[in-house]
């Protein structure tokens, strides 16, 4: 099998939840990171996510990006913030989901 593909997820509220918890089911797929403000969603996250799933959290996207933990990254924010984040992610090496 080829390496795992590392995941960064940006926005850590319900769709978030979502792909994290989907994630953890992929073979291949390793969540790494998580980046939300909200100090709250973080602390969902932490609870939310599965035994085996460990990952870094920051409180801004760019720190995650900065990291170099990902090697894709799925935005799961607000549809009105998506526009602002990709204008950050697209110039990297990342592959993105939105």
């Amino acid at each position: 099998m080829a390496d795992a593909l590392r995941y960064g997820i940006i926005g850590s509220g319900m769709m978030g939840i979502e792909h994290l918890l989907n994630l953890a089911h992929v073979p291949g797929a390793e969540v790494t990171a998580i980046a939300d403000p909200h100090e709250g969603s973080r602390d969902w996250a932490r609870s939310a996510a599965p035994e085996h799933v460990s990952f870094q959290e920051f409180e801004h996207h760019g720190e995650l990006v900065e990291s170099g933990l990902c090697d894709v990254v799925v935005v799961a924010t607000p549809n009105m913030t998506h526009h602002e984040l990709l204008l950050d992610l697209l110039p990297t090496d990342l592959h993105v989901l939105v």
